[in-house]
């Protein structure tokens, strides 16, 4: 049922600021307002990062990226 359609990812923040900055300027995702939450496209995946006041960031990935083996 779910695995003919698109995942959302979602990232929490403490700061929606620097998330931005981050996820549109470093990581180079296209920047889409929803309204609620910072929403940017990543071919063709929504990755939502939602702002978590009290959020305490873990020593894991929660979202990542497949790269070409440049060695």
């Amino acid at each position: 049922m779910l695995g003919s359609t698109n995942i959302v990812a979602f990232v929490p923040t403490r700061d929606s600021d620097k998330a931005r900055a981050f996820y549109e300027g470093v990581v180079g995702l296209r920047f889409k307002d929803d309204g609620f939450a910072l929403t940017f496209a990543a071919n063709g995946i929504m990755v939502r990062v939602t702002k978590v006041p009290e959020f305490k960031p873990m020593q894991f990935t929660i979202l990542g990226w497949e790269v070409p083996d440049r060695y």
